[in-house]
């Protein structure tokens, strides 16, 4: 089920990024929701997550209103000495106060 999910999300920024997403009926069916499901998800992408996203009715197509990343997973917080023994694939996130490690999707916007 995380996975199904994990995939839809992938998708639809995917569909975003391309600004090939249609209207929202049409984005609903190629993400196999009801387009009311779709304005849940999009509202609490916008208002919960505060992700960019606008509508643009003239090209019938949802967009990224500012350059970002999404991250969908876990990220476990690591002490610079357990970075330094890091080893293989993963992403790293750097932020003021610490450091996050983890496998995650990065969905750019």
């Amino acid at each position: 089920m995380i996975d199904k999910l994990a995939n839809r999300f992938h998708h639809l920024n995917t569909l975003i990024r391309k600004r090939a997403t249609g209207t929202p009926k049409e984005l609903a069916e190629r993400l196999g929701i009801t387009e009311r499901a779709w304005y849940k998800i999009r509202d609490e992408l916008i208002h919960d997550l505060n992700v960019p996203l606008a509508y643009d009715p003239q090209r019938q197509t949802y967009y990224y209103t500012e350059a970002g990343q999404f991250v969908f997973g876990f990220c476990r917080s690591l002490t610079t000495s357990d970075m330094e023994e890091l080893e293989g694939g993963g992403s790293i996130q750097v932020q003021p106060d610490r450091v996050a490690f983890g496998l995650s999707y990065a969905l750019n916007w």
